[in-house]
């Protein structure tokens, strides 16, 4: 059951008229009775997958609070001097450690595992034969549990910060739990922090007639984001790249930059639907998104774009490695012995480098998504170590780095990076993207924009009007929320206005959406990560 199918409606409605008739103290037992109830429709056999990261973490913080707590109790004493209090501290720390290197170990075996054995089928099954076995172990037997990478790393997150004493632990499993697989959040994020989705799914969650309205329209824009535009955009990329070989040059640049505009319209259209439906409840997630191609440089796209995903891996791989003993033992060893900018591009690359391979890793299994990571780190090393250069040798050159001329070339730079990076995975294979490549930039045809050649197969006229007038409604709402919120303002109008656009919306998205029998709408691009 995703966010798009009829189901979830029904399920969502069965849910919100449940919640708000329990009374306060027992809403969130709810949240968590629903949410086991839409991850068991996923699979039944998904859920010991979940309950066991869940309940290692949450005895293992619970485990780490106990320790800390005792460390306290004995540093309390008034007898002790400043260095036993430090040593005891210490020692706290170190049994700390172990407990959070073996949960680490355990639910990222546990995430490898259902992730990449599909990719050691073949040696699998030559080892069983070699041991007596028949040799029919095959990729359909692998389980990979339904939002495994976001529940794993909002718990292990939750680990980090108990180690680091950023929050407290929790002493209710089943309040744990329910962070770990509030459904809202388990298809596609946002990567949950405990201490913010934690807490606000303890507050008193009490009804709201304006949340609850806004919570709908948010949904509803995400509807048309999904079925209308990325539904839509995803017949034709898809068309582009299966028939490669028909195609040249800029047939291909327009698929590029319209899978651009698909997996922005289809990730965002999903965290506004699963942002609207925890609204409804009187929960807020984490933004995920803020306007990321008005972007001027690629470190700040990822700011913006998945910046739940982003956030994560800065706090809990970049900046542990970039303070980590070998990045200082490397930095001392190199400085003085070779030029300052070469030792800092040394230095920053090693925590750069692996940070984005195993985003790469996170975001798919293969050849491709290693390929995408050492592309990302590539770009952001040179942004980072050389986009103060750049900058002044540009204003040398006379050009107005204020004016909106030279914001709008950062912007379409940014893009057009960001539809490479995409470029490397959408196709399938590298040997693929290879070849499409090459075409863009060997083969000159630009009349494929005008003598119907986009038009061959799936996609049509029709098609691109209604792309063509939904990206001028983005944009002007892009627009008005750079200055306040559009659901705000709604709520200030009349209610013939109000109920009027609602209807509209909603009719929009049943005329015009693309579903039915011969396309899966209800797959996320997201949901397989």
């Amino acid at each position: 059951m995703t966010f798009v199918q009829f189901n979830f409606l029904v399920f969502l409605l069965a849910t919100f008229c449940v919640f708000y008739i329990c009374p306060v103290k027992y809403r969130w037992i709810v949240l968590l009775g629903a949410s086991l109830i839409f991850y068991a429709i996923a699979g039944v056999k998904y859920l010991p997958f979940i309950f066991v990261t869940s309940f290692s973490v949450y005895l293992a913080g619970k485990r780490m609070g106990a320790i800390y707590e005792e460390q306290e109790r004995a540093c309390s004493g008034e007898t002790l001097t400043r260095k036993e209090k430090k040593e005891l501290k210490e020692k706290a720390k170190a049994r700390c450690r172990k407990i959070l290197v073996a949960l680490l170990v355990l639910n990222i075996a546990i995430l490898c595992v259902s992730k990449f054995t599909k990719f050691f089928v073949d040696p699998i099954n030559s080892l069983l034969l070699h041991f007596g076995g028949n040799g029919g172990f095959s990729a359909e037997m692998i389980i990979v549990p339904l939002g495994i990478s976001y529940y794993t790393f909002s718990c292990l997150s939750y680990l980090m910060d108990v180690y680091w004493k950023r929050v407290g632990c929790e002493k209710n499993y089943f309040r744990f739990l329910l962070y770990a697989c509030y459904f809202p959040h388990i298809l596609q994020g946002p990567i949950a922090r405990y201490g913010r989705l934690g807490e606000r799914l303890k507050a008193e969650l009490r009804f709201d007639y304006q949340r609850v309205c806004f919570g709908v329209q948010l949904m509803i824009w995400g509807f048309i984001k999904k079925l209308i535009i990325a539904n839509r955009v995803d017949m034709f990329v898809s068309d582009m790249y299966a028939r490669y070989a028909e195609m040249r040059g800029f047939a291909f640049i327009v698929a590029a930059l319209m899978d651009v505009l698909y997996i922005y319209s289809d990730f965002s259209g999903c965290m506004d639907i699963a942002r609207g439906a925890s609204q409804i409840f009187g929960v807020e997630l984490d933004l995920n998104f803020n306007h990321p191609f008005s972007s001027k440089t690629v470190p700040e796209f990822w700011r913006r774009w998945h910046m739940s995903m982003g956030g994560w891996f800065r706090d809990y791989v970049y900046m542990p490695l970039s303070s980590s003993k070998l990045v200082k033992n490397i930095s001392r060893r190199t400085k003085g012995k070779m030029p300052d900018g070469l030792s800092r591009v040394l230095v920053t690359a090693i925590p750069v480098t692996v940070t984005w391979v195993l985003t790469g890793l996170w975001h798919g299994t293969g050849k491709t998504y290693v390929a995408w990571g050492i592309y990302y780190s590539f770009m952001i090393l040179m942004s980072v170590c050389f986009g103060e250069d750049l900058h002044k040798l540009a204003v040398r050159a006379g050009v107005d780095t204020e004016s909106s001329s030279w914001k709008m070339f950062q912007m379409a730079r940014t893009t057009l990076i960001f539809a490479g990076g995409r470029l490397l995975t959408r196709p399938d294979g590298l040997w693929k993207t290879k070849l499409i490549a090459k075409s863009i930039l060997t083969d000159f045809n630009p009349w494929v924009l005008f003598d119907g050649t986009l038009f061959k197969y799936s996609f049509t006229v029709k098609d691109m009007n209604v792309i063509v007038v939904f990206l001028v409604i983005f944009a002007l709402v892009s627009h008005y929320q750079q200055s306040g919120s559009v659901r705000e303002w709604i709520a200030k109008q009349g209610i013939v206005f109000r109920w009027g656009l609602i209807i509209l919306a909603v009719l929009s998205v049943m005329v015009l959406g693309v579903y039915g029998p011969g396309y899966n709408a209800s797959s996320f691009a997201y949901m397989a990560y």
